[in-house]
């Protein structure tokens, strides 16, 4: 089944011909991807909850602030492990090497992350893990930002009427849910499609999951262009990581998630749906992160996003949720929504220039600073391309 997608080469091996080192990274990167689950952890507990509080509040011209809980772990022993593990490959010699020191790193990072999920502290270690990585593409995501919230404004009031909805996890044909579990069907991707009722995005990507959330209403664009997003971006390249010879395909290099965030919008561009009213979308969580770094809260951020913007009540809501998740309301949040219009504003550039290293990024989790060293390690595609979405 899994021959029907089209996908790398990576050259596949046992342990025997890897150096020690590697072989004992491996095996605790692997486990620390899997036991941190950075974004599960910073998912509050309530948000559905007060999602229908927030929305009622604002309605009624009361401050909005969130009242979220969360399920905190504590990975100090983790943290230690990779602490040393980072120290240990940092002295190692091989560009590899350096590859999953950089990746031990990230790691520690989130998870500590993950164990301070509701405190003052998380916003100061958010910052630290999704600092900018190139000052001239954050710029161009600020300025691209600014203009595509308000290009989508103005075609929102253009709009003749509104387009029709349905729930995203209704169990009726045309749903998200129904139409990402069609796809996964389709191209025999190893993966469950299961309904998330606290999940803030309409959709996510997890080792063995996709992750629907409950109870949005959605349009027919949004569900081709969501399922396109999970499928193409996050799915497929994890599929692709399973074969590879070495593990950081799959473990993700030092900002290859967020990277794989930068080229889903490419692939969004190149289908169609880079639409208005999707960069409006995706303009507002950047602006909603770039006002919380700058110290508004909750509330703030929600009115701005409703009298400056034109947002609606709920979707203000919905967006800040997603900048301020990790938080709690008053101190910032998680504010991972930063990456995606720099990483896509990257992306965009070096495929532009070199367009055959799409196939190193969508081999895994890969990032783009990452792809020098991981080229040699992925044969180049002679395949055809995977069929059309129907």
């Amino acid at each position: 089944m899994i021959d029907r997608i089209h996908r790398p080469a990576i050259r596949k091996t046992g342990e025997a011909d890897l150096p020690t080192w590697l072989v004992r990274a491996e095996r605790l990167l692997v486990e620390a991807a899997r036991s941190i689950r950075l974004l599960g952890s910073v998912v509050p507990r309530n948000a559905a909850q007060e999602r229908v509080r927030l929305l009622e509040a604002l309605g009624n011209g009361g401050t909005v602030m969130p009242r979220w809980s969360y399920a905190r772990t504590d990975h100090a022993m983790l943290r230690k492990a990779l602490e040393r593990a980072a120290y240990r490959l940092g002295a190692e010699p091989h560009p590899i090497a350096q590859l999953y020191a950089a990746r031990a790193r990230e790691l520690e990072l989130e998870a500590a992350l993950a164990s301070e999920a509701g405190t003052a502290v998380l916003g100061a270690l958010a910052r630290a893990r999704f600092r900018t990585t190139n000052q001239e593409a954050a710029g161009q995501a600020t300025i691209l930002a600014r203009k595509w919230i308000e290009e989508g404004r103005e075609a929102l009031a253009k709009a003749k009427a509104p387009e029709e909805e349905i729930e995203c996890d209704a169990p009726v044909q045309g749903s998200l849910l129904t139409r990402m579990r069609e796809e996964v069907s389709r191209l025999g991707l190893p993966f469950s499609v299961v309904v998330q009722p606290s999940l803030t995005a309409l959709a996510a990507t997890g080792e063995r999951h996709i992750l629907i959330a409950s109870g949005r209403r959605v349009t027919k664009e949004d569900v081709e262009r969501t399922v396109m997003h999970e499928v193409e971006a996050h799915a497929i390249p994890r599929t692709r990581s399973m074969q590879a010879r070495l593990a950081i395909f799959q473990i993700g290099t030092a900002r290859g998630i967020d990277d794989q965030e930068g080229l889903a919008l490419v692939l969004e561009d190149r289908h169609g749906f880079l639409t208005p009213r999707r960069k409006r979308e995706l303009a507002a969580r950047h602006l909603a992160v770039e006002a919380m770094d700058g110290g508004a809260r909750f509330h703030d951020a929600v009115t701005a996003l409703v009298k400056e913007h034109g947002l609606a009540p709920r979707e203000a809501i919905v967006v800040a949720e997603r900048a301020y998740r990790g938080g709690d309301g008053t101190s910032a949040g998680l504010g991972r929504e930063r990456v995606y219009i720099e990483s896509y504003v990257r992306i965009g550039d070096h495929l532009a220039k070199k367009p055959t290293d799409e196939g190193i990024l969508t081999s895994g989790q890969v990032g783009l600073d990452a792809v020098p060293v991981l080229a040699p390690f992925v044969r180049r595609r002679t395949e055809p391309p995977p069929p059309p979405m129907a």
